[in-house]
């Protein structure tokens, strides 16, 4: 169960520890890192890494930099990068909450490691799944209501398709036997043949739909992280965005 005053407190702590921390006192070194955050926000992470890193050649002390440049390395899926990163930023500023939140998402046996590193599911595995049964590519990306819907719209229009099919090799196999009524006969397999038509369709339809939806839902396959992009500003008019985790227990 996620739990919003969990983030919401971090993210206070957070913007607390910045306000009465302070950025550096090198003014090229905070220019860098504006610029850097700025490139961070358009989720420029090869510029957002290179001006982080420049700020830190002019204040190696700059933890909000090296705290910045760890959250891009994470947004990159490069963990181990960051992992250590964050171990620093930890050194340079001990307790400070959100490196120390990425820090223990990381750290190996975590019990929240999966579900913080977790990545949406690919196209191909969520589309091979619809296709072989709708629903159940939806079922795999979490989306319960979708696969229930899915799933059991398609079971029931193939159950009706079933029984309308029988129903219609009854009626010919009753016109073929008959000895009389010949048009009645003919007309009522003629009826029962049509009725076929319409759950057929149904279930093409939402296996069809079902296969595009898994295609619109699932990710392009480029690494993510479970991350909620969230803006700070800061007292010195630097407005930031950093990405905290969303942690589930």
């Amino acid at each position: 169960m996620k739990k919003p005053l969990f983030i919401t407190f971090l993210l206070i702590a957070f913007f607390a520890s910045i306000i009465y921390g302070g950025l550096s006192d090198n003014q090229q070194a905070v220019k860098y890192y504006s610029t850097g955050v700025s490139y961070h926000k358009k989720k420029d992470f090869n510029n957002a890494l290179m001006y982080y890193n420049a700020a830190i050649k002019k204040d190696r002390k700059f933890w909000q930099a090296w705290l910045g440049l760890g959250i891009c390395y994470y947004s990159m899926a490069k963990y181990r990068n960051a992992r250590l990163i964050f171990s620093y930023v930890l050194s340079l500023k001990p307790g400070e909450p959100t490196a120390k939140k990425y820090y223990d998402i990381m750290s190996p046996g975590s019990r929240k490691n999966a579900a913080a590193l977790n990545t949406p599911k690919s196209k191909g595995d969520l589309m091979w799944r619809s296709a072989c049964l709708p629903g159940m590519g939806q079922f795999y990306n979490g989306e319960i209501a979708k696969g229930y819907i899915y799933s059991l719209g398609f079971i029931a229009s193939i159950a009706a398709l079933i029984k309308y099919t029988l129903d219609e090799n009854d009626a010919v196999a009753a016109y073929n036997n008959t000895n009389y009524d010949y048009a009645d006969k003919y007309k009522a397999a003629q009826d029962a043949q049509s009725k076929i038509i319409v759950p057929a369709a149904v279930a093409v339809g939402i296996w069809s739909i079902s296969v595009l939806d898994a295609y619109i839902s699932g990710s392009d396959g480029k690494p993510s992280s479970a991350l909620k992009a969230v803006e700070i500003k800061y007292d010195r008019g630097i407005t930031v965005a950093w990405n905290i985790a969303r942690v589930e227990f």
